[in-house]
């Protein structure tokens, strides 16, 4: 068949959110439901694709060329054999638990020479969407106004279940129903899950995360932000679990790349997963996430990661136990700062402020809107001053109580059942403590611990101090280090030996060990004098929420809408283009090898790069790769899309659909 269009970006899975400021209207459009003026604006801005193109139930179409990798990050299939694509990032837990220290895949890199040196993962898929479907009647159906909060999600739960049901396929295949607009609209999304996934190439860490958190969440940057992997199907191109037996998977569609590049203002179409956005709070929830919640948990993070530093760079061992943990941690981290600086920058909260005074104007025209929604942002104000303290607390313990390893791993056990566990669940929960102690470390989870409930204990109101907190530094005259040597010798969970052995002879012991005490006595405060507050006033914010939604888009009725990002596929749009961060300064669409040269420091592990590639640079043999006479080769560009993304390859590629 004949190549129909060209789409000249990444098609959304190389692609990560840089920094926020004032967009292109683009939106995250829903695929299947793309308005008829949106549409129409991407055709004007050079959008060669029809609606049907992007998505279509009855023949391939893109949506069939994308994936959702291991329940988070978006991958693109880019061969006929079941290869795809996707950031270096999201693959970092898998690399990671392929690396030891003698084959440190991670630090190294990995690159097959044949399928049979494709790497198996474990507990790791990749879904591909069958159909999407808006189910608001169904699941709206029994729904009422003079219903209850409680009483309406009830009813809504109900539905879903009764859908997702009806409309499960014989299979390997998850069905799942989101609400879009604040639960004013829901759909339903038909996923064929795919399990079989073999890691096929990944660059040097020094390659794939150049720069470390110092260029995440920034512009300019230079990082090969890219991992190969290949889904492997059965005989009849089905999922199946793994086995030697099965063969690359055989895709509908597949894009296909070039290395032509793309220029200055040029469309660029995103399509994948974004993880969530809250682009219709008001300006109270703003300040309450953006100047509460984040200084705090960027805190918290920023003794964690000192922590992981610390460690990490003075023990190979260690680094590639903890390279996805430290991911984990540092990600939303940089990211939250990276907001912060936008929201100042743009000063977002007048903004909010100043769309607040106009909703109001507008309503005081409409008797009918003011009998509706006259209250409206005063109850908002007032549900979220009541919210902030409370989940400062909840906030808090969250993020440091409850991330001392040992601690998450008697909440585990808990959670499993405790000593009242069945044997089939005890034996799930031994293949859990392998993986837990495999990426453990004692010496950085006793340091967690001091600094964690040290924190807790002196940012946080007595009120909310939980009893074996009190007890245990009691017993050693309020020192948290002694504390830690006590807990840290006594508990059966320090170590995956002596876990084992208390789990097939002398289970019941566990009731009394310390770690299992203090997740208790931790989650007793929660339950007692948090989260029955937390629960009722979340819900109700929610209520608040949906009904501001469809005020909103009543008041507002000639604006097209899109819904908020919630992990389901979505169409972003925009074009190539730079940009300024402040007065005086320029900031250019695309950046270069010779960046990274600059950067290049071998006394630095994040900025010190193969040698291979030094040669390759001072040698300039870029072969056709090459840009500005042979002199050259791009790394990765920006676009306006909502919200900017990079594209994070060593060249910049265009897709061919083939159709």
């Amino acid at each position: 068949m004949k190549s129909k269009t060209l789409i000249p970006f990444l098609a959304a899975l190389i692609l990560s959110p840089v920094l926020a400021y004032p967009q292109h209207k683009g939106g995250m459009w829903v695929p299947s439901n793309l308005e008829q003026t949106i549409f129409y604006r991407m055709q004007e801005m050079g959008l060669s694709l029809t609606a049907e193109d992007i998505y279509s139930v009855h023949r391939p179409s893109l949506t069939d060329v994308v994936v959702q990798f291991s329940g988070g990050c978006s991958g693109v299939l880019v061969s006929e054999s079941g290869l795809f694509l996707t950031n270096h990032h999201c693959a970092l837990g898998q690399i990671q638990r392929l690396s030891t220290s003698d084959r440190d895949i991670l630090a190294d890199g990995f690159w097959a020479r044949s399928k049979e040196e494709e790497l198996p993962n474990v507990q790791t898929n990749v879904i591909f969407l069958q159909r999407m479907e808006d189910v608001t009647d169904e699941v709206l159906r029994n729904v009422t106004p003079q219903m209850s909060e409680r009483e309406r999600a009830d009813s809504i739960s109900a539905a879903i279940a009764r859908v997702r049901e009806a409309n499960l396929p014989e299979g390997s295949y998850r069905v799942d129903i989101r609400p879009l607009f604040n639960g004013n609209q829901y759909f339903m999304y038909v996923y064929e899950v795919f399990t079989d996934i073999r890691l096929v190439a990944a660059p040097p860490s020094s390659i794939g995360r150049f720069g470390g958190i110092v260029e995440n969440w920034t512009w300019p940057r230079h990082g090969g932000d890219f991992t190969f992997f290949r889904i492997y199907a059965d005989s009849n191109n089905r999922p199946a679990d793994y086995s030697p037996y099965n063969v690359p998977f055989r895709p509908k569609l597949h894009a296909r790349t070039t290395i032509c590049g793309i220029n200055e203002g040029d469309f660029t179409m995103v399509i994948g997963y974004p993880g969530s956005t809250q682009q219709y709070i008001t300006s109270y929830q703003l300040n309450q996430i953006v100047f509460d919640d984040f200084p705090l948990r960027v805190g918290l993070r920023t003794k964690r990661l000192e922590i992981f530093d610390y460690h990490m760079n003075n023990d190979r061992h260690i680094a590639i136990q903890y390279a996805a943990k430290h991911a984990g941690v540092s990600n939303p981290w940089k990211r939250w700062q990276a907001i912060t600086r936008g929201i100042k920058r743009i000063n977002g909260l007048a903004m909010k402020q100043e769309f607040e005074r106009n909703f109001n104007q507008a309503l005081q025209l409409n008797p009918q809107w003011m009998r509706d929604y006259g209250q409206l942002l005063s109850q908002i104000r007032q549900n979220t001053e009541e919210f902030t303290p409370i989940n400062r607390v909840f906030r808090f313990y969250n993020e440091s109580v409850a991330t001392i390893e040992l601690v998450d791993l008697a909440r585990q056990f808990d959670a499993a059942g405790g000593t009242e566990m069945s044997e089939e669940r005890l034996e799930n929960f031994f293949h859990t403590m392998e993986r837990f102690y495999r990426d453990y470390s004692p010496l950085i989870d006793r340091e967690m611990f001091v600094a964690m409930m040290r924190a807790y204990y002196e940012n946080i109101p007595v009120t909310y101090h939980f009893d074996e907190l009190i007890a245990g530094l009691n017993r050693n005259d309020g020192c948290f280090e002694r504390w830690a040597d006590e807990v840290y010798s006594q508990s059966a969970f320090r170590s995956e030996e002596t876990l084992r052995e208390t789990l097939k002879n002398q289970i019941q012991t566990l009731e009394n060990d310390p770690f299992l005490a203090i997740h208790r006595s931790g989650q007793k405060m929660l339950n007692e004098k948090i989260n029955p507050t937390r629960r009722r006033l979340m819900q109700q914010a929610d209520s608040l929420e949906r009904i501001y939604m469809a005020a909103q888009m009543k008041v507002d009725s000639d604006r097209v809408f899109f819904p908020d990002a919630n992990g389901t596929m979505r169409v972003s749009f925009g074009r190539k283009a730079g940009y300024s961060p402040a007065d005086g300064v320029w900031f250019g669409a695309y950046t270069t090898l010779t960046g990274v040269m600059e950067k290049d420091n071998p006394e630095i592990f994040s900025f010190n790069i193969p040698e291979v590639l030094r040669e390759t640079y001072r040698n300039r043999n870029f072969g056709r790769y090459a840009i500005r006479n042979g002199t050259n080769v791009p790394v990765n560009f920006i676009a306006s899309n909502h919200t900017p993304y990079i594209c994070k390859l060593k060249k910049m590629f265009n897709f061919v659909i083939n159709y």
